[in-house]
């Protein structure tokens, strides 16, 4: 990791108040009134093909959007991989397939992927999870079991998807090119495939929940803005309401 990249996560980390790793980032954020703090405009929209993008509006403001369609530990490195455009591209508007997420050539999206991968899962951490692992023999073949469960509870303590911290491990391991195999094979050995034999709900998108909706909170605090320029009589409650028809306000 380079120097830069390293010094972009430090500064997040004071800037954040991390002081080992966030785990679950949309909750830690939410706790804050994170637009005034932080000048970010946070939404959460189906986006189609893309997982994530940044853009920059007016008095600074920066707005970042989260694809909810995906994993939850997908759509946590997408909000760190956002993150890291903006401590180490300000100024730039990027849209994020899947496919540049954890893995691409281009040296701006390697940047941030390495950003997103520190800041969530520091290879600090990392590194006693895996000598964890090796102590246990759990990267032995008869022990595939519980390296799953293992890798299981690493995914819901950094909120991370179970491929990034499988593959972290095996790397470590110097087993990176055996990623396939040995998914194989800890599926055969749990039972199922890990959406169906882990927490369901976290490997697998489900509408029903809060976390695979709609992110309400940007459009309500747009709302409050609007309506209160109506009432100092900046503007004109029909302005106000053709604003927040043209939001996607008024249909939230």
């Amino acid at each position: 990791m380079t120097r830069n990249i390293l010094e972009a996560v430090n500064n997040a980390r004071g800037f954040f108040e991390i002081e080992d790793y966030p785990g679950d980032f949309f909750s830690r954020i939410d706790k804050v009134d994170y637009t005034n703090e932080y000048g970010i405009l946070l939404f959460k929209e189906d986006i189609d093909k893309l997982s994530g993008f940044i853009g920059y509006g007016a008095n600074n403001l920066t707005v970042i959007c989260i694809n909810y369609k995906r994993t939850y530990g997908h759509q946590n490195f997408t909000l760190a991989h956002e993150l890291g455009h903006w401590f180490l591209h300000k100024g730039i508007s990027i849209s994020d397939d899947d496919r540049v997420l954890g893995y691409s050539s281009d040296k701006v999206e390697q940047e941030a992927n390495e950003f997103a991968s520190e800041l969530l899962y520091p290879e600090e951490l990392l590194d006693k999870d895996y000598l964890f692992a090796r102590q246990n023999n759990f990267f032995e073949p008869s022990n595939r079991k519980k390296l799953g469960e293992y890798i299981d509870r690493l995914c819901r303590k950094y909120c991370l998807s179970y491929e990034m911290i499988l593959r972290k491990l095996l790397y470590k391991n110097r087993q990176g090119s055996q990623y396939g195999s040995v998914r194989k094979e800890i599926e055969k050995a749990i039972g199922g495939k890990v959406s169906e034999v882990f927490e369901k709900d976290f490997y697998s998108v489900n509408e029903e929940l809060p976390r695979y909706q709609r992110f309400m909170k940007p459009y309500l605090e747009l709302e409050n803005k609007v309506d209160k320029l109506v009432t100092e009589g900046k503007i004109g409650k029909a302005t106000g309401e053709s604003i927040k028809l043209r939001s996607g306000v008024e249909n939230s």
